[in-house]
């Protein structure tokens, strides 16, 4: 999806960054990511771990993640107060006409009890739901969160490096390589090219919030609330402190190509993965073209778009260590 951010002169004093992971937030994006192709090698490497410690008191959760990654607007509201239990009271609070707008016409008329206690507004299914989340953090999210916490805060310092240097302009313009700034309009470049939406803030500014569970930005766009753009936070670089001279496999590859494979960690439609190595569109065609016939990702079509992945071949390929001078920020 091709999402379009536009501001005013007033959006630009009302941008923020979450201080901390917001716990709802993180038990969608996570909740999500178990079943999302498209994800980065961070949220990769914890979805090993973590699916082992999943319970099946935590159905009721997964029951609002669709097949598609959507989720309900009701499950990340604003929460004014810190800490899973304030976020948790919001959550079971939602007004159930709120609920049934957003669930009803999606749902089949045979539903299980939990969807019918929930669309009636019971306080049993609400009690299953906070029960889910919590249990989520507690068993899932919590044996990852210090290395989650030290992801986002080094996002944050980024952001934070970049505005102090080069202003909004700066800060705007290098979120991620997938996210493009021409004042007054920020555009992102999802996986599904083929859709758009336009969020035009009107004064309430937008909250942007870096995440590990993401390769592909997400937007939450409600009346009378501050929207989120949900992006990918970056990709803490790893260096190899015994060799800052050879890269074995741009001397296998090509430097250009080395890099395109390299990109492909997280999934990337043809047009995502020329803005990630800084290549003309035809080029990543043909070096995708290239890979493809040695065996290394695959590409699939969705609604004329190219999605490239890559191949349990290239895994052994990606472990030679990226030389210290050529460090880059994927996604940035």
């Amino acid at each position: 999806m091709i999402i379009r951010i536009h501001f005013t002169p007033a959006d630009l004093a009302r941008i923020t960054f979450p201080v901390e992971p917001e716990p709802l937030w993180e038990a969608a994006l996570a909740a999500r990511a178990l079943g999302d192709r498209a994800i980065p090698p961070v949220a990769r490497r914890w979805r090993r771990q973590a699916v082992p410690l999943i319970r099946p008191s935590m159905r009721p959760l997964f029951k609002l993640i669709a097949p598609g990654g959507q989720f309900p607007d009701f499950l990340t509201p604003e929460v004014s107060s810190p800490g899973l239990d304030a976020a948790l009271e919001v959550l079971m609070d939602a007004p159930t006409e709120l609920v049934q707008d957003e669930l009803g016409p999606w749902l089949p008329a045979e539903t299980d009890q939990f969807m019918q206690g929930l669309l009636a507004g019971r306080a049993g299914s609400r009690r299953a739901l906070g029960n889910a989340v919590r249990d989520f953090h507690q068993h899932v999210l919590a044996p990852g969160a210090a290395e989650l916490e030290r992801r986002h805060g080094a996002d944050l310092a980024i952001r934070s490096r970049s505005l102090l240097h080069g202003g909004i302009d700066e800060l705007l313009g290098s979120l991620h390589p997938d996210i493009t700034w021409d004042a007054p309009t920020l555009t992102t470049y999802g996986l599904d090219e083929g859709r758009r939406y336009d969020a035009h803030l009107d004064g309430r500014g937008l909250q942007l919030y870096p995440s590990p569970f993401t390769a592909e930005c997400l937007v939450l766009d409600l009346p009378h609330r501050r929207p989120v753009l949900v992006y990918p936070c970056a990709e803490l670089p790893v260096a190899d402190e015994t060799d800052d001279t050879t890269d074995a496999l741009a001397d296998l590859l090509g430097r250009t190509r080395a890099a395109v494979l390299r990109a492909l960690t997280a999934s990337a439609s043809t047009t995502q993965l020329a803005r990630r190595t800084g290549i003309s569109l035809a080029s990543a065609s043909e070096h995708a073209r290239v890979l493809r016939n040695a065996g290394l990702i695959t590409t699939h079509r969705t609604a004329g778009t190219a999605h490239h992945s890559l191949t349990p071949a290239a895994h052994p390929l990606l472990t030679t260590p990226t030389p210290t001078r050529h460090i880059t920020h994927l996604p940035r």
